[in-house]
């Protein structure tokens, strides 16, 4: 699954960079990967712009990726100052020395209002309900003005079937809070204007038992490009398997600022 996942997420970041490169747009995007986790989201996303990975623990993904930058920081309160751990992309030879507690390192990003692009995908479902707004106003305060989120998560209706029908529950995670279409929209308003909200992965939870049937189908969609055909018929009726969205920043008033 995770292979599949990453798939996904390469080629919407590969489409991401094809769309914003035929905008004519010369400056390098600076794209902020949101839970970045072992950090291979924010190495596709570093051939769109300069990408800099957020999450509580960046320790694997420095290591697996020692030339991008990853920042330790909650996610939920991303335009406050960070933890210590920074990592940048410069040899040894070229590092300062490291930067006191609470100060940005020699080459961290100056926040908030610091990115063109923020990048949150299956992030949102395993913040506690009660908290899942705070992570909307925090990925909010590291964009620009007018800035672009681009976030994926599972689509609660879809989900839940497809766990029951394969009786997945000792394989969730333990916090587990999925979204649907309406409930999404209605955390991100706040901050953001939706404007385009989509779903994808179409994958039947019955063909799943049947094994080959299953890998026939999977060598299809995500091999062969069947997507490409079926995600844009698939998206309006929202029976994807993940929700998928792009938002711009809402402008904030000079007196809220």
């Amino acid at each position: 699954m995770r292979n599949t996942v990453a798939r996904r997420e390469a080629r919407a970041a590969v489409d991401l960079g094809a769309k914003l490169g035929a905008t004519g747009r010369k400056p390098r995007l600076r794209i902020a990967d949101v839970g970045c986790g072992r950090g291979w989201l924010t190495e596709v996303l570093s051939h769109f712009g300069e990408a800099v990975g957020f999450d509580q623990s960046t320790v694997e993904a420095a290591r697996r990726y020692p030339r991008l930058t990853f920042v330790e920081r909650d996610v939920l309160d991303l335009g406050h100052a960070p933890t210590p751990r920074a990592h940048d992309a410069r040899s040894k030879h070229d590092r300062q020395e490291p930067a006191g507690r609470g100060k940005p390192g020699p080459n961290e990003p100056d926040l908030p209002g610091d990115f063109d692009v923020a990048v949150c995908t299956e992030v949102v479902e395993h913040i506690r309900r009660e908290d899942q707004p705070r992570l909307a106003e925090s990925v909010s305060s590291v964009l620009r003005q007018e800035g672009t989120l681009i976030l994926t998560t599972p689509n609660r209706p879809v989900v839940a079937r497809v766990v029951e029908t394969l009786a997945l529950h000792n394989e969730l995670q333990p916090v587990e809070n999925w979204l649907d279409a309406e409930a999404l929209s209605r955390l991100l308003n706040p901050h953001f204007e939706v404007l385009k909200l989509t779903t994808l992965m179409f994958f039947p939870a019955w063909m799943r038992k049947i094994g080959p049937l299953s890998r026939a189908f999977r060598t299809f969609y995500e091999t062969w490009g069947g997507h490409r055909a079926m995600d844009p018929v698939l998206g309006p009726t929202l029976r994807g398997l993940y929700l998928g969205v792009v938002a711009r920043k809402r402008p904030v008033a000079d007196g809220a600022r």
